[in-house]
C-alpha cells in the first residue's frame, strides 16, 4: 500500500493530465481525429514492443536479484548495451518501412512523413523504458513516478499547441517531443543511482544479456502478438464500420485506463519486484499473491462502480457531446476490469518464476487470438456496444483461465477469503450494470448511485480491516 500510495498520487497526476489532452484533442480533432490517434499509436506500439524484445521486464527480475553493487553495475551496463542496438536498429527498419505502415494504415501512402518522425519517437521510448526499468529495478519508485509526470505533462504542454495549430498533422511531432523530453529526465535520475563504473568485453555483455533476451524474447513475441491484434482490430473497425467508431472505441479504453492504472500500474511497480524475491519460497509466494489479490479487488471495485454510476458525466467532462453514444460501452468496459483485478496477481507469477513457455502460449498466443476472435465477432454483429458486451465476456474466460492455469501448474490459488470478497463485489457490479440500463433514467441514476455508494463503503471498511488507515494517521501524527 505504500508503494501503491507513491506511485499512485502519480498516476493521479498523470491521469489528469491525459483527461485534459484527450478533453482538447476532442474539441479540436473530433472522432475522426481521435481515430487518427489511435491508429498511429497502434502502430507505434508493436514496433515499440518488438524492438524492446521486453528486455525491461526481464532486466528487472535480474537486476533486483543480484546482492552486490558491481554485479548489478554490470548487469545495467550489458543491459543498456544491448538496448541502445536493438532501439537504433528499430528506428533504422520504421524509417524505411514509413511507405508500407502509411499504406496499410490509411490505404494510401500520403501520410508517410507521420511514420517517419514516429521512427525518431520509438528509439527514445525505447531508451526511456530501459531507464525506468534500472529505476524499477533499484526500487526507486519517487523517481519512477516523477519520470511519468514528466511524460504526461510534456503531453498535455507540446500537445494541445501542436494540435491547436496543425490539427491532425500536430500528433506525430506531439509524440516526438513527448520522448525526446522524458527520456532526458528519466537518464538525469539514473546517473544519480548507485552504479559503479565497470568494464566489460562485449562478450562479457553477450553472456549477460543472454538469458535476459531468452526471457525478453518470449515476452515480446506475446506482446507484438497482442498489440498487432489491437491494430487489426482497429483496422477492421475503420473498414468494416467506420473511423469515427475507431475513434470512440479508443475514447472508451483511455477513459477506462486511464481509471484503472491508477491502481495496477502503481501495485505492479512494486509488486513484481517483491514477487520475484520470494516466488522460491511456495509459502510466501501464496501470501503474497492472496494479499494482493485482496487489495486490488477492493479499489478496483469501487473505482469501476464509480465509474459505471457517473458515465455520462465522464464522456460530457472528459469529451464532447459527439462521444455521448460510448456511455453503455464506457459502463462495460468498467465492469469487465474486475476479470483484470482477479487474474492480475496471479498473472505475474510466470513472469517472477521466468516460465517462458507458459507465458508465450497461455498470454502470447491463447489471450490475444481469443480477444481478437470475440472483438471483431461482436462488433460485426452488434455494432460499437458489441465491442463492450466482447470486452466483458472475454474478462470471465479469463477469470476461469487464469485461476485454474495457476493452480494446476503452481499450486497457487486464492483462498476462500479473497473469493469471498470477490464474488459479491462482482454481483453488485453485474446488478449496477443491469439498472444503468433501465429505461426509466430517474430509476436508474438513483440505483446505480445507491449501489456505488454500497459497494465504496464495502471497500473501505475492508481495506481498514486489513490496513488499519486510522492507526496509520496516529503513527503519522
Amino acid at each position: 500500500m505504500k508503494g501503491t500510495a507513491v506511485f499512485g498520487g502519480t498516476q493521479l497526476f498523470t491521469m489528469l493530465a491525459n483527461i485534459i489532452k484527450g478533453k482538447f484533442t476532442a474539441v479540436i480533432l473530433s472522432t475522426g481525429g481521435m481515430g487518427i490517434s489511435s491508429l498511429l499509436n497502434s502502430a507505434l506500439v508493436p514496433m515499440q514492443q518488438l524492438f524492446t524484445f521486453s528486455l525491461p521486464t526481464a532486466a528487472v527480475r535480474d537486476i533486483a536479484n543480484e546482492e552486490t553493487p558491481r554485479l548489478k553495475s554490470g548487469k545495467v551496463l550489458a543491459f543498456r548495451r544491448t538496448l541502445f542496438i536493438l532501439a537504433a536498429l528499430g528506428m533504422i527498419i520504421m524509417a524505411a518501412s514509413a511507405p508500407l505502415f502509411s499504406v496499410s494504415t490509411f490505404g494510401n501512402d500520403a501520410h508517410t512523413l507521420w511514420f517517419v518522425e514516429l521512427s525518431i519517437a520509438l528509439l527514445f521510448l525505447i531508451l526511456t523504458s530501459g531507464e525506468n526499468a534500472v529505476l524499477q529495478s533499484y526500487r526507486q519508485l519517487k523517481s519512477l513516478a516523477l519520470c511519468n509526470v514528466v511524460g504526461a505533462l510534456c503531453g498535455l504542454l507540446f500537445g494541445i499547441p501542436l494540435y491547436y495549430f496543425y490539427g491532425v498533422d500536430g500528433i506525430a511531432p506531439s509524440i516526438v517531443i513527448m520522448s525526446v523530453v522524458t527520456f532526458l529526465f528519466s537518464l538525469h535520475f539514473t546517473r544519480q543511482l548507485p552504479v559503479v563504473g565497470v568494464s566489460q568485453p562485449w562478450s562479457e555483455t553477450w553472456r549477460c544479456s543472454r538469458d535476459m533476451l531468452l526471457f525478453g524474447g518470449a515476452m515480446m513475441i506475446a506482446a507484438v502478438i497482442g498489440s498487432l491484434s489491437t491494430y487489426f482490430v482497429n483496422t477492421f473497425i475503420r473498414s468494416y464500420g467506420s473511423i469515427d467508431d475507431v475513434g470512440l472505441f479508443q475514447a472508451a479504453n483511455t477513459i477506462t485506463l486511464q481509471c484503472t492504472s491508477l491502481v495496477f500500474a502503481a501495485m505492479a511497480t512494486d509488486y513484481y519486484p517483491h514477487l520475484s524475491s520470494v516466488v522460491d519460497n511456495h509459502e510466501e509466494t501464496c501470501k503474497l499473491v492472496r494479499q494482493q489479490g485482496e487489495i486490488v479487488v477492493l479499489v478496483i471495485a469501487s473505482v469501476a462502480s464509480l465509474l459505471v454510476c457517473f458515465a455520462p458525466l465522464a464522456v460530457r467532462l472528459l469529451l464532447t457531446s459527439d462521444f455521448d453514444s460510448l456511455v453503455p460501452l464506457l459502463r462495460l468496459i468498467a465492469v469487465s476490469f474486475m476479470g483484470r483485478a482477479f487474474c492480475f496477481p496471479l498473472d505475474y507469477v510466470c513472469l517472477a518464476r521466468g516460465d517462458k513457455s507458459f507465458f508465450f502460449w497461455v498470454d502470447g498466443v491463447w489471450t490475444n487470438i481469443k480477444t481478437f476472435a470475440l472483438l471483431v465477432s461482436g462488433y460485426y454483429f452488434f455494432g460499437l456496444i458489441g465491442l463492450g458486451y466482447a470486452i466483458l465476456l472475454n474478462a470471465l474466460i479469463d477469470i476461469f483461465m487464469s485461476f485454474t492455469l495457476n493452480k494446476l501448474r503452481y499450486g497457487i490459488t486464492y483462498d476462500r477469503g479473497v473469493l469471498r470478497l470477490y464474488l459479491p463485489l462482482l454481483l453488485m457490479l453485474v446488478l449496477q450494470l443491469a439498472v444503468s440500463f433501465l429505461a426509466d433514467s430517474t430509476l436508474s441514476q438513483s440505483l446505480t448511485l445507491l449501489l456505488a455508494l454500497i459497494i465504496c463503503i464495502f471497500s473501505y471498511v475492508q481495506l481498514d480491516r486489513r490496513i488499519g488507515f486510522k492507526s496509520i494517521l496516529r503513527k503519522r501524527q
